[in-house]
C-alpha cells in the first residue's frame, strides 16, 4: 500500500487525536505522525502552547459549571432551568450555607459504595439505550473547545452512534467491528479505528468503563444531591488511586431514582475535560439496528485506508 503524503499524515493525527479525546487511546496505531504533531501545534494560538482549561459555564446548551447543580425548590418564581436540564449555580434555588458551601442534603450521606455498584447493575442490564445529549470537549493540546448536541443511541457494549445536530452532519458510528468518525464540520475526511475485544469495545461503551472500574480503581466521595433534567441526582467524584492513569478527575450523576448516569465528567491525563449531560434517557428504547450500519459518503476519503471492518 502507498505510504501515506505528510499532509495526509497530519490530517489522521489531528483526528487521532480527536478520537483519543473522546474514546481514548486505540489499540492499532496510526500511521507516521510526525507532520501532525507540529500541526496540532499550528493549530493552537499562537504562544499558547498549553492553555489552562477553563471550567464549563452553564449557559445554554453547555456544560455546567463544576460546582453541583444545587437541589430545585418548589418556588414557582425559581429561575427556569437551562435547556440540558440543570441550573447556574448562583441562581439554583435550594438553601446554600454561605460559610460551609454545602447543599441542603449534606455530601457523604450515602453509601457511595453500594451507589455505584447500583448504578453498573443498572447500565448493564440494559440491552438499548437512547438519550438526547449535549457534550463539551475542551482540548489544550489544540487549543479549542467543542460543543456538539443531538442523539445517542446505545445497544450493547459495541454498537454506539452519536447523531450530531449541532455541528449538523457529525457522526460517530460503532458497528460492532470498527468505530467511523465523520466531522465535515472540520474535515471532508472519514476516520476509522478497528474495535478489539477488551479495553477497544469497554471505551466505546464509556459509562461500563467509568462504572466498572469505579470501586476498584478510584476513591469515590458523595458529593450531594443536584438536579438534570427534572430528575434527582447523586453527584459522585472519582480520584484514581494510582497515577498515571487513564482519567485523572471523574464526576457522575446518577439517578436517584433509576440509577442511571445522566451527567458524566473526565478529564484526560492530557487534561481533555470531557462533559456529557444525557437527558431525556429513555432505557430499552425501540433503536433499528441499521442505525449501528455505516458506508462512508461517495467521494469522501478513509484514513487509514488499510483498516478492515465487518
Amino acid at each position: 500500500m502507498p505510504a501515506c503524503s505528510a499532509a495526509d499524515s497530519a490530517e489522521v493525527a489531528e483526528a487521532r487525536a480527536r478520537i483519543e479525546a473522546e474514546f481514548g487511546p486505540r489499540d492499532d496505531a496510526a500511521p507516521p505522525v510526525g507532520a501532525g504533531d507540529s500541526a496540532a501545534a499550528a493549530d493552537a494560538p499562537a504562544g499558547q502552547g498549553e492553555p489552562p482549561v477553563e471550567e464549563a459555564g452553564d449557559a445554554v446548551g453547555e456544560a455546567p459549571n463544576e460546582d453541583p447543580p444545587r437541589a430545585p425548590a418548589a418556588d414557582p418564581g425559581a429561575p427556569a432551568p437551562d435547556r440540558d436540564g440543570s441550573r447556574p449555580a448562583d441562581e439554583a434555588a435550594g438553601g446554600v450555607d454561605d460559610e460551609t458551601g454545602r447543599v441542603d442534603d449534606e455530601p457523604g450521606r450515602v453509601d457511595v459504595d453500594a451507589l455505584l455498584a447500583l448504578a453498573h447493575s443498572a447500565h448493564a442490564s440494559l440491552d438499548r439505550l437512547k438519550a438526547t445529549f449535549a457534550q463539551r470537549i475542551e482540548n489544550p493540546l489544540l487549543g479549542r473547545t467543542r460543543e456538539g448536541r443531538g442523539t445517542w443511541y446505545q445497544a450493547g457494549r459495541n454498537r454506539f452512534r452519536m447523531d450530531f445536530d449541532e455541528p449538523a452532519g457529525d457522526i460517530y458510528v460503532a458497528d460492532g467491528a470498527c468505530l467511523w468518525l465523520y466531522e465535515p464540520s472540520l474535515h471532508d475526511q472519514v476516520v476509522v479505528s478497528r474495535l478489539e475485544e477488551g479495553a477497544e469495545i469497554g471505551s466505546v461503551d464509556i459509562l461500563e468503563r467509568l462504572l466498572s472500574q469505579a470501586r476498584t480503581t478510584y476513591d469515590a466521595v458523595d458529593e450531594g444531591v443536584g438536579e438534570i433534567g427534572g430528575v434527582e441526582t447523586r453527584i459522585v467524584s472519582l480520584t484514581p488511586r494510582e497515577l498515571p492513569a487513564r482519567y485523572v478527575e471523574v464526576r457522575l450523576w446518577i439517578g436517584v431514582s433509576d440509577r442511571y448516569v445522566r451527567r458524566f465528567r473526565i478529564r484526560e491525563e492530557n487534561r481533555t475535560l470531557r462533559t456529557v449531560t444525557l437527558t431525556p434517557l429513555e432505557p430499552e428504547a425501540r433503536i433499528d439496528p441499521a442505525l449501528f450500519e455505516y458506508a462512508p459518503p461517495e467521494g469522501v476519503p478513509v484514513f487509514p485506508d488499510d483498516v478492515r471492518c465487518g
